[in-house]
């Protein structure tokens, strides 16, 4: 019972307790020889009033516990339309050569057998270490158990336009994933690594965009990331279709930068909110002396005045984090805070946790 109905069922019993002790009350004020006959009759009057308007609460009462129960039958019944996942049907490429012919085999078995797991490694806040984030990353079982590694498939799927799936395939996990954590857990974000293919290729990008508009809760909760060489590499189709993605909220990172003097305000433009640098190349600059930190405060400025956040990521030695806390970087990624690691590592009763190293 929800509690509109307890307040009715309350309302009504009141009342119908107030009729009945005022009818009590009229009785005694007759056996009592109470003449004025106006009163008497109002107080009748009253009580009937009560009466009649507690007997038809009750009724209403009823009526709507009906008419809820009917509402969630015809749920059961029909539940409510919900667009459908992306289609993860894979088809090795008829041109493909004997060895890509064979991984791209490989990648239909695992997708088709549903032999396709979800892998997060954390990305944290400094110097704190608190998950923040989470980059997603996807791995194919073979039938033997043996992980295909990502170097297995990856490069034959690019070269023969199939690397769409994929992507759609870690887009699904990712959401999964999300939807696991709850929105009581929404400061916590999934980078989704993402090919120019899959938004230049237009069939696979509609059924992706019907995907994100299914999702639009999530859209603060998703980051799609791209290298910066395929950044500075996109075809126009792709720019254009960028920008319908961040039109529904989706936000953008990129990573594998070698310089700090980029063109920041064009990437803002496009919704690119994070950047990640590799702590070697922080810590070779910082290695410079005067010159080096300075270099790094005026990159650090640029992309606070674009509202970028930096992201330091391969960090793996304690002994490199003496330096990189002196740079003041917000955020870290490496083997150091949490390697890549099944899903279910890091997702526990809905809470991510940092797993032990």
């Amino acid at each position: 019972m929800n509690f509109r109905q307890k307040s009715s069922r309350y309302n009504a019993a009141v009342l119908f307790v107030a009729g009945v002790a005022g009818a009590f009350l009229v009785m005694a004020t007759i056996r009592s020889g109470f003449e004025p006959q106006l009163e008497i009759w109002l107080a009748c009057g009253l009580v009937v009033s009560l009466i009649l308007h507690a007997r038809a609460s009750f009724a209403l009462s009823k009526a709507q516990q009906e008419v809820e129960l009917l509402r969630n039958l015809v749920k059961r019944i029909n539940p409510p339309s919900r667009k459908a996942a992306p289609n993860l049907k894979f088809e090795p490429a008829a041109d493909a050569d004997k060895r890509d012919g064979e991984a791209l085999k490989a990648v239909q078995d695992a997708i088709e057998n549903d032999r396709v797991d979800l892998y997060l490694q954390p990305i944290v806040s400094l110097p704190q270490r608190k998950i923040r984030c989470f980059e997603a990353f996807s791995r194919l079982r073979q039938e033997n158990g043996a992980v295909l590694q990502p170097g297995d498939y990856l490069e034959a799927a690019e070269r023969t336009n199939r690397i769409g799936v994929i992507d759609n395939m870690i887009l699904l996990r990712a959401v999964q994933a999300l939807r696991q954590l709850g929105p009581e857990s929404a400061q916590y974000r999934i980078f989704c690594n993402i090919s120019p293919a899959t938004i230049f290729d237009q069939d696979f990008f509609v059924r992706f965009s019907e995907y994100l508009d299914a999702n639009q809760d999530l859209a603060h909760r998703i980051v799609f990331e791209f290298t910066y060489p395929a950044v500075e590499m996109m075809h126009a189709k792709v720019s254009e279709n960028l920008k319908a993605v961040a039109k529904r909220g989706f936000s953008f990172s990129v990573d594998h930068i070698r310089r700090f003097d980029l063109n920041w305000e064009a990437l803002a433009d496009k919704n690119f909110r994070y950047v990640k640098t590799s702590g070697a190349l922080l810590l070779s600059e910082s290695a410079r002396g005067d010159e080096g930190l300075a270099r790094i405060r005026a990159f650090k400025d640029n992309l606070q005045k674009h509202n970028i956040d930096l992201i330091v990521e391969k960090v793996e030695r304690e002994v490199d984090m003496q330096e990189i806390q002196k740079l003041c970087i917000d955020y870290g990624q490496g083997a150091l805070f949490g390697a890549p690691m099944a899903a279910g590592s890091y997702l526990q009763n809905g809470t991510a946790y940092a797993a032990a190293s």
